[in-house]
């Protein structure tokens, strides 16, 4: 299964820029957790240094870095999917780098799996109304079948 799709997927539904640091950290370091799920528990131990040194940078560049990518989806005007993934209705704060991870390995193993039955899963946000748009989806979801 190739989870980087589905990663890269998702931060671009929530309107997250690929100029920022953060973007290659967090996508990287989710694929570091699907090779070994106990990554997640000790991020700073491990996640942040395995990063860190794939980027030849420190931790706590990483650990910041990622954090700008955390408050930008939480911020995101894509409601819709923040609610799937990250519940947030029920929550007040944003969710820390970790429970940001946790929340988004237990997304993309889902949705990798949907992609697998479903052949494609798309979420895409309208340039519009800033916010998920099922035609649109459905409209990639086409488009995607045409050029395979």
């Amino acid at each position: 299964m190739n989870y980087e799709k589905v990663i890269i997927n998702t931060l671009d539904s929530f309107g997250v820029s690929r100029s920022y640091t953060g973007y290659n950290y967090v996508v990287y370091g989710l694929l570091l957790i699907f090779e070994d799920a106990d990554r997640i528990e000790c991020i700073t131990k491990t996640l942040y240094l395995d990063v860190a040194k794939h980027f030849h940078t420190n931790w706590s560049c990483v650990e910041k870095n990622m954090r700008t990518v955390v408050n930008c989806v939480w911020n995101s005007h894509n409601a819709e999917l923040l609610e799937i993934i990250f519940n947030k209705s029920n929550r007040t704060k944003k969710p820390t780098n970790k429970e940001f991870f946790k929340y988004m390995y237990d997304y993309v193993f889902q949705t990798g799996s949907e992609i697998k039955m479903a052949d494609k899963y798309f979420h895409v946000l309208c340039p519009i109304s800033n916010s998920y748009c099922s035609a649109l989806s459905a409209f990639y979801v086409k488009l995607s079948k045409m050029f395979e």
